[in-house]
């Protein structure tokens, strides 16, 4: 069994000055190299995705520059495994490594999700779906206290006594 990964950079203009590998970590720490890449002139401001399935174990991911900071400009590089974000960046000094194990299991997110699927509750729940698919629940509507306006209310004429 093996399980893909995705490395996706688009470069900067200086795409001669970038590279990067994959290495295979095992416990003698010796390292393989899986994938390599370096830059090259015709790479200046394209995307490249290079996709590789690898065995299950851990696995090191080095992006590095030989000058400057990172991918300049709009460049920026992702790796992902079956669309599971990996790493991601842009700006960085001299290098950047990422360690990661497959099958990749992301960590878990502490941000709260978005439910796409109308509830049948009168009372949605406030919990996030365990759902892996997009659901949303409808969110308690509230009569407003404060009169509105429209574009085409005018304001009412107030004479002075006097």
């Amino acid at each position: 069994t093996c399980y893909w990964i995705d490395v996706s950079i688009v470069f900067d203009r200086w795409a001669t000055r970038t590279s990067w590998n994959v290495r295979r970590i095992n416990d003698v720490g010796d390292n393989i190299v899986v994938k390599t890449y370096d830059g090259t002139w015709d790479d200046r401001f394209m995307l490249r995705k290079e996709s590789m399935c690898l065995e299950e174990g851990q696995y090191q991911f080095s992006i590095y520059v030989s000058w400057g900071g990172g991918l300049g400009g709009d460049g920026h590089y992702n790796v992902t495994s079956y669309g599971q974000l990996i790493v991601e960046g842009a700006e960085f000094r001299g290098s950047e490594t990422t360690i990661f194990s497959l099958p990749f299991s992301p960590a878990p997110s502490t941000m709260p999700s978005i439910s796409y699927k109308p509830s049948s509750s009168a009372n949605p729940s406030v919990r996030p779906s365990s759902s892996s698919t997009p659901t949303r629940t409808t969110a308690p509507t509230y009569r407003s206290l404060v009169p509105t306006f429209s574009p085409t209310d005018s304001p009412e004429k107030v004479e002075e006594a006097g």
